[in-house]
């Protein structure tokens, strides 16, 4: 026996719907794509703002700002125990890792300036 399909055809307010509704899919889409390609020149701006951030920031690293006087600064560098140790920096960005053994999650400035860059050990 074979059987018969009957498509339904919709008409009237439900077809009109869905018409509207695609149309409306692919306005949202087409917005999306130029909205996605503008926010990527804004994405470059805050990362290169973000990367002139004096202080300590993510991965162990830290920023001493010194307006160009060439000044050293002491720091309390701490790891994920918890632990402090000091190190001097210099202007610009130092990674601050390689002295400390294990992972350094925050470093700020304890007060003490005209050291000689290094690690000074635990505080």
């Amino acid at each position: 026996m074979e059987r018969s399909v009957k498509r339904a055809r919709f008409r009237g307010p439900i077809r009109s719907a869905g018409i509207a509704l695609a149309g409306l899919t692919i306005g949202v889409l087409a917005g999306t794509e130029s909205a996605s390609a503008d926010t990527g020149a804004g994405t470059e701006r805050a990362s290169a703002a973000a990367s002139e951030v004096c202080g300590y920031y993510p991965m162990g690293m830290y920023r001493h700002c010194d307006n160009g006087t060439g000044s050293t600064v002491m720091l309390d560098v701490q790891d994920i125990f918890f632990e402090k140790f000091h190190v001097c920096v210099g202007p610009g960005v130092t990674n601050l890792q390689p002295w400390i053994r294990w992972r350094v999650i925050d470093a700020w400035w304890n007060g003490g300036v005209g050291c000689g860059p290094g690690f000074y050990g635990p505080a």
